[in-house]
């Protein structure tokens, strides 16, 4: 059995070059996709009551194993590169997770009609435990 699991930690102070859009303390892309990437994965991480979750883990993980990791910044927001092209983005899944909090839902905006998708747009909800 053939199994391929690489998690990539993204950290700002020292970024990889296949993940240089990732930033841990902003959560915003410093570069844009490369000519053989698919579209990035973005949100907000955010508590029950609406407020935005700081230094949660992001992780997108594609059916493979294959997975990339970021933390949310400040603002909840987080940024993570694409996979390579050809991958379906419907195939990748976004969880959150923070120490004290446990996590709610995920939800997918849908992709804009008619244009070419840049970033898949994914909140993520936690909620505190009891």
């Amino acid at each position: 059995m053939k199994l391929v699991l690489l998690t990539l930690l993204v950290l700002a102070s020292s970024p990889a070059p296949a993940l240089a859009g990732a930033n841990r303390d902003s959560g915003q892309d410093e570069v844009g996709p490369g000519p053989n990437d698919g579209p990035g994965y973005s949100g907000v991480v955010r508590d029950a009551g609406g407020a935005p979750v700081n230094d949660a883990r992001v992780t997108a993980t594609y059916r493979d194993g294959l997975a990339m990791v970021t933390r949310s910044n400040a603002a909840g927001a987080y940024n993570l590169p694409g996979y390579r092209k050809g991958i379906n983005p419907e195939e990748v899944k976004i969880a959150c997770a923070k120490p004290g909090y446990r996590q709610t839902r995920v939800t997918r905006k849908p992709a804009p009609r008619g244009q070419p998708v840049r970033s898949v747009e994914t909140d993520c909800w936690l909620q505190r435990d009891r």
